[in-house]
């Protein structure tokens, strides 16, 4: 005998749809038990027993919400949870005792699609309905019901039967693994590094949009297996097949590994050398579910070894062309005297320096020759130096263009202060530049010094200045020796 058939007589009294009653399922066993409390044990343990074989009083204490109802809807018993979670008895409630009912979304569910209602419109159980009751005090709880329907002997349809549990702490947490969930794919959405996950069959689950940007389209989910690349190649270019990949490695061996470097190539043809780091998944029993992938991308990595390879050539070449600069430096300033002038190749080396040290701030890539200009009357002695005037803005040179020009100037002006216009306090010195049609056109005009006549000889400014000019920037030069002083023009191809 069910406890439902404790309400057949609930059943009879109701055939014409009128409630006689409406009660706590076991409120007569209750009073029993109220009436045996000065019983002494055995007189107490056969009440229990009673109540134990009593089908109301068990409903009556079952940790969930029972009701009933009868065919109109109107609820004609429950249970004491049912009056905890509702927060109130029912007063002539139908279908349900709550002050209000709720979907999950929030959205109020209108009496017809309550779940006692549809069991009695339909005839049929509905099972695991998720709701959610909110009591007069403001409060609201999340419920999980199944509603049946109660038939009498005939066959009739005579009410329905409710049951409910309390599941807010388990939609808490559902909804905090959820959020978690959120939150996790969020981040690996936003990583910079591909990401991608499989089954324990090597069948993709998900990848994010670094994966999908590294392999140059989007792989079928569930479909595509062990790697979501396009092709797949070794460090050596050699062809890899994807079951040979380090995914496909890590879950038949179920181990984490690292590597090796391999290729990724994009349908476009175009190929991403990459490292991969592939982890077996295993579930609380220690069984395999899957894995998971992060690809490295050694593009970048790749390209800053060569550029460091291709710096380290550079820096080679330089050393050894400043090493021969300073080679010929020494040999022409030891050409034709029998005592080294020690402070022309100090002077000339300080002039290398200072260009040097301008090169390495822009990262060896230019040199500004207002700055070589100011830099070339620096070393030279005060009353000298005032007669100078220079004229002209920045021009960026390349390093070789930059050494040859500085050095050039380096000599006019050692030539101006022991010789020339710069020798004398009347003397003066014009220095002034432009850029025009592509080049770099130089006017260096002396004025006011000793009268000027042609040297004897080709000294070493003027051969440096047509080896420099002419022949390594392929420019052009002129010096003239006028009387009232020494005027050099210079034009120098700039870079387009």
């Amino acid at each position: 005998m069910t406890w439902l058939g404790t309400i057949l007589p609930f059943r009879r009294s109701c055939i014409n749809g009128r409630v006689l009653y409406c009660e706590r399922f076991g409120a007569q066993m209750s009073n029993s038990m109220e009436s045996g409390k000065e019983h002494d044990a055995p007189v107490a343990s056969l009440a229990l027993e009673r109540i134990v074989r009593s089908p109301a009083a068990l409903v009556e204490n079952l940790p969930i919400g029972v009701y009933t109802c009868d065919a109109n809807g109107q609820i004609v018993q429950f249970n004491r949870r049912a009056v905890e979670l509702w927060g109130r008895p029912p007063r002539n409630a139908r279908f349900c005792g709550a002050h209000r009912k709720r979907e999950r979304d929030g959205s109020e569910i209108s009496p017809e699609d309550l779940p006692v209602a549809i069991v009695l419109r339909t005839g049929k159980p509905v099972r695991d309905r998720e709701m959610v009751l909110e009591r007069e005090n403001g409060e609201s709880i999340a419920i999980l019901v199944n509603a049946d329907p109660i038939f009498d002997d005939s066959g009739a349809l005579v009410g329905a039967v409710d049951c409910f549990q309390d599941i807010s702490e388990l939609t808490r947490i559902r909804r905090q693994v959820s959020e978690g969930r959120r939150v996790s794919r969020y981040v690996m959405e936003a990583l910079p590094t591909a990401v991608y996950t499989t089954d324990a069959e090597g069948r993709l689950l998900y990848y994010n949009k670094a994966a999908e940007e590294l392999w140059g389209f989007k792989p079928s989910i569930g479909e595509t297996q062990w790697c979501g690349s396009w092709k797949l190649f070794q460090a050596d270019g050699t062809p890899m097949a994807h079951e040979d990949c380090p995914m496909a490695i890590a879950l038949r061996e179920k181990r984490a590994m690292v590597g090796p470097e391999a290729m990724a190539e994009r349908p476009d043809g175009t190929r991403v050398p990459f490292m991969p780091h592939p982890t077996p998944i295993f579930d609380s029993d220690g069984q395999m579910i899957g894995a998971v992938n992060m690809l490295i991308d050694l593009s970048e990595q790749k390209r800053a070894n060569e550029q460091q390879r291709g710096l380290i050539d550079e820096l080679n070449h330089r050393v050894k062309n400043t090493l021969a600069t300073i080679q010929s430096l020494a040999a022409q300033t030891m050409r034709g005297s029998t005592v080294p002038d020690s402070r022309a190749f100090e002077a000339r080396l300080l002039t290398l320096s200072r260009v040097h040290d301008q090169l390495s701030r822009h990262s060896w890539e230019w040199a500004d020759f207002a700055v070589i200009a100011k830099q070339t009357f620096t070393p030279l002695r005060g009353s000298a130096n005032n007669g100078v005037r220079l004229d002209g803005g920045e021009v960026r040179l390349r390093p070789k263009s930059a050494l040859a020009v500085a050095m050039v100037l380096r000599e006019l002006a050692a030539n101006a202060e022991r010789h020339g216009a710069l020798s004398t306090p009347a003397g003066s010195l014009a220095l002034s530049w432009r850029v025009a049609g592509g080049k770099l056109a130089i006017d260096w005009r002396e004025q006011g010094g000793p009268p000027v006549s042609l040297p004897n000889k080709r000294g070493f400014g003027t051969r440096l200045l047509e080896r420099s000019i002419a022949e390594e920037l392929k420019g052009v030069a002129q010096i003239d020796y006028a009387a009232e002083g020494v005027h050099c023009t210079m034009e120098i191809p700039l870079p387009g």
